[in-house]
């Protein structure tokens, strides 16, 4: 699948935030990402349950699951806010 930076950091931040659609989330672990890094992300994402096994029932991950899973996303955000090496910026 085809999928931007963007896109993925909206799915992590709906499915932080519990507002995705009921499959979103599997479907954003299953299918792989054509993005290499991306993918490499949404592999994490996926073994989060195994490496963070949750401690309650109806939880998918523990908390330090959940704190990982924001960091992920805090490093998407930082990336998508640094310019790209090869497109200068504009001054005015």
């Amino acid at each position: 699948m085809k999928r931007t930076s963007d896109e993925v950091i909206t799915e992590i931040t709906k499915f932080l935030n519990g507002v995705g659609g009921a499959h979103d989330w599997d479907d954003f672990i299953s299918i792989p990402i054509k993005d290499k890094r991306l993918d490499a992300i949404r592999i994490e994402c996926s073994d989060l349950r195994d490496n963070y096994p949750p401690g309650k029932k109806r939880q998918y991950c523990s908390d330090e699951g959940l704190k990982r899973l924001e960091e992920i996303l805090r490093d998407l955000k930082t990336e998508e806010a640094r310019p790209e090496p090869d497109k200068p910026t504009v001054s005015r």
